[in-house]
């Protein structure tokens, strides 16, 4: 068994927000963490954008390093609408030395398209870690965009 750290941040991926359009206010309140893992084998480990954290295959949570889905506080004009732009699969890597893990199946919520209102709105993100067979041992970290556009 392998002990393995994940922390996704922004810019250690925990998202890296840019807003395009009208003036929107955006700050990190959490950065997106895997939390630690043993592998006995490949799997998966996914963090919800609701921050519920879940293993397959191989992989074994270890509770006391838990998970986090990242958030972040969005506050634009009351009744303005934006989209939100995830990193597609494929483009997102964690790195510890030359050791590597996918990240893919980003979510949030709200999914898609979010709408302001008087108060700062939270935008969740979530993403599933792929484990591979014999994964080395490490912190592992990487980053992440996700882009927000007023409509």
């Amino acid at each position: 068994m392998s002990l393995i750290k994940c922390a996704i941040a922004l810019l250690i991926l925990n998202g890296l927000l840019s807003s395009v359009g009208q003036a929107f206010s955006i700050s990190r309140t959490q950065s997106l963490s895997f939390g630690s893992i043993s592998a006995t084998s490949g799997g998966t480990v996914s963090v919800g954008s609701n921050g519920t954290r879940s293993a397959t295959g191989g992989t074994v949570l270890i509770s006391s390093s838990g998970g986090t889905a990242s958030n972040f506080s969005v506050t634009c004009d009351s009744n303005t609408t934006y989209a939100i732009s995830l990193p597609s699969n494929g483009t997102v890597t964690l790195t510890s030395g030359g050791n590597t893990m996918a990240v893919n199946n980003f979510v949030s919520s709200p999914s898609g398209s979010g709408a302001c209102s008087t108060a700062p709105t939270n935008l969740s993100v979530g993403a599933t870690l792929t484990v591979g067979t014999n994964q080395a041992a490490g912190s592992y970290s990487g980053s992440y965009s996700v882009t927000v556009i007023s409509n």
